[in-house]
């Protein structure tokens, strides 16, 4: 009878970045960490805040190699790949945002909580582990965990979480932030979702129809009034 009532709970299913902490302070984590590296270990300077520039410049994908140039050294691949890494597995400095805290603390014990996110598999589950939610949910997803081939809209992570909470689609609510990639395989499986607007979320700009996602907020003070509305 227990396990009765509780796989008839909805499930709300959490995207990471930029839905439960702002991705830009990953971002400045994480130049902040291949600064030091390239300081300590190159003795070059400057790297963070030439980083941080083109980034907020709205460059994306070649920022290091950009920043080398800058610095008149050479991008090599030994070089860039090795700042690369050291971004995507230095412990992050970053904290939950405040109404992702009160929301999760509203939702605990009403709700099933799980957790799908894209990503590099490391950089992923440490930014979980800095910002102390990993027990928070149920079941967590990581898709880099199988390979870039299952990032969303792949909908494996989707089918995977409902296998794990055995619920019908119908029961699951997805949270994220970016419509580009984030709704199309949950409602092709039938799931409720709720787009995060954040002002300074990175897709922020990024119009959503209508059809992707049911409502949209600003941040997530409102998801336990809405959740409870959907209920």
């Amino acid at each position: 009878m227990v396990a009765t009532v509780k796989s008839q709970l909805q499930c709300i299913v959490f995207d990471l970045d930029d839905t439960l902490y702002l991705e830009r302070d990953y971002v400045r984590s994480g130049f902040h960490a291949v600064g030091q590296w390239c300081a300590e270990g190159l003795g070059l300077g400057g790297v963070r805040e030439l980083a941080e520039e083109l980034f907020e410049g709205g460059r994306r994908g070649d920022i290091f190699n950009a920043v080398l140039e800058r610095l008149n050294v050479k991008p090599t691949d030994e070089t860039v790949n090795a700042m690369v890494r050291v971004y995507r597995e230095h412990n992050p400095k970053i904290t939950l945002a405040v109404d992702a805290v009160n929301c999760l603390s509203a939702l605990k014990g009403q709700v099933r909580l799980g957790l799908l996110t894209d990503g590099n598999s490391v950089t992923q589950w440490r930014k979980m582990q800095a910002l102390g939610i990993r027990n928070t949910f149920e079941a967590i997803v990581v898709t880099g965990d199988w390979g870039a081939e299952f990032f969303k809209p792949n909908v494996r992570g989707f089918r995977h979480l409902e296998r794990q909470f055995d619920c019908s689609p119908a029961h699951f609510t997805y949270v994220a932030d970016n419509p580009s990639k984030d709704f199309t395989a949950p409602r092709e499986l039938g799931w409720n979702a709720i787009r995060v607007r954040r002002p300074t979320g990175l897709y922020s700009q990024l119009f959503c129809p209508p059809d992707l996602a049911r409502l949209e907020i600003g941040d997530l003070e409102s998801l336990p009034e809405l959740i409870s509305r959907l209920t």
